[in-house]
């Protein structure tokens, strides 16, 4: 099992990188966290946690192409603008975790998730958000219907904030 970013990226480093002069550094943090989202999954299904390993790294990663992408020409003005976002996430989940049993993997996860979906538009972190608290409050109804799990338990969140992040990234994609 993918446990560390250094294994993620052995098993995904290309044979021979070369330099584009196009490429959108700004993609670096979405990127990881596609790489991640299978191993933070499976972890979180499995443990109930997300390791900070996995989930830390997201927050260098995405500044460090945020930044070279304004270094590029780039507005810097969207790095601070998800910079603010993802600060008022942190903050909102941060909340949940102290007054609604909201785990700080998952609060560190939405935070990241938002810091990186931000720079493309400030309501993509919102979209993801929703998606994933929809996906698990329908899940977790069907699991009380199926009387696999009973009122007051929790669900691994993780799963479902990747899938939304997935789900927001698929429609920054589209044109």
């Amino acid at each position: 099992m993918w446990r560390t970013p250094a294994q993620v990226g052995v098993f995904l480093y290309p044979e021979r990188m070369t330099f584009d002069p196009h490429f959108d550094f700004a993609w670096l943090g979405p990127l990881y966290l596609v790489a991640v989202a299978w191993p933070l999954t499976v972890i979180d299904i499995r443990e109930r946690r997300l390791p900070n390993r996995l989930t830390l790294p997201v927050f260098p990663i995405t500044i460090l192409g945020q930044v070279f992408a304004v270094l590029l020409g780039d507005d810097a003005g969207r790095m601070f603008t998800s910079l603010l976002i993802s600060a008022l996430a942190f903050a909102v989940a941060l909340a949940l975790n102290r007054f609604a049993g909201l785990g700080m993997g998952d609060v560190k996860l939405i935070a990241g998730i938002t810091l990186a979906l931000a720079w493309f538009n400030p309501f993509l972190p919102a979209v993801a958000i929703l998606v994933a608290f929809v996906a698990a409050g329908a899940a977790s109804l069907v699991l009380l219907a199926l009387r696999k799990t009973r009122m007051g338990s929790s669900i691994a969140l993780g799963p479902y904030l990747l899938l939304g992040f997935l789900v927001a990234l698929t429609f920054q994609a589209i044109p």
